[in-house]
């Protein structure tokens, strides 16, 4: 996808969004193919194709670098999330129209310890918290795989999970939350997760309480959605 990108460099919104489709209907054509393939071989039921752009650590496989590649100096920067909403919607819109069997979560995922532009956006304090958050909304899942300094209070926490609730709730979508408290660690150190899992900087948490705020308890009533009947 990033490699695609730069042939479309300094051209407008929707040619992006349309080299984007390109890609990505290619992409889940071949992957389709193969999971065919695969079935057969196998004698299972073919399943479905997962649209989702999931990144690993590694140098070159990163959705952080997709959206700068599109004009962000850093993710993290003013015009992330609308960014990330046009590359989810241009992936789904071209996945869509090469196979007829697409499912799961079927979108970007931005887990910070997982993507090497992540990791060095959130080190050097371009990727806060609070953007991530907003980017949640037009993407597949929650805020994933942070880490926090391990004094980070219990309820400041459960107010970052309520945030995030809301945000699935009223958008009718998945959303979850990764944060790692790690224990004696502070804003800017590293922890290690290893493999996979990556490693990523302890970033700053918002240090106004929450604590009356989560001591209510209850439960606050599921949205409304619709009027129409």
């Amino acid at each position: 996808m990033f490699h695609a990108l730069q042939a479309a460099k300094g051209k407008p919104f929707d040619e992006v969004a349309e080299t984007i489709k390109k890609t990505a209907f290619r992409i889940t054509r071949m992957g389709q193919l193969v999971a065919q393939e695969a079935s057969a071989r196998l004698g299972v039921p073919f399943g479905v194709v997962d649209l989702s752009l999931a990144p690993t650590p590694a140098i070159g496989d990163s959705v952080a670098d997709i959206l700068e590649e599109m004009g962000l100096e850093s993710v993290g920067a003013p015009g992330t999330t609308a960014a990330l909403a046009l590359l989810n919607d241009a992936v789904k819109k071209g996945g869509v129209m090469a196979s007829s069997h697409v499912g799961g979560l079927s979108g970007a995922f931005i887990p910070v310890s997982e993507d090497a532009g992540m990791i060095k956006a959130a080190a050097a304090g371009k990727l806060t918290i609070e953007k991530l958050e907003a980017m949640t909304c037009v993407c597949s899942v929650g805020l994933d795989m942070i880490a926090v300094p391990g004094d980070t209070t219990a309820s400041t926490i459960s107010a970052i999970i309520a945030d995030e609730a809301a945000i699935g709730m009223v958008n009718n979508k998945t959303t979850a939350v990764r944060i790692i408290p790690a224990p004696g660690r502070k804003v800017g150190d590293m922890v290690c997760f290893g493999g996979l899992l990556g490693s990523a900087p302890v970033m700053p948490v918002n240090r106004c309480s929450a604590e009356k705020f989560i001591a209510r308890g209850g439960r606050i009533p599921a949205p409304l959605h619709s009027l129409k009947n």
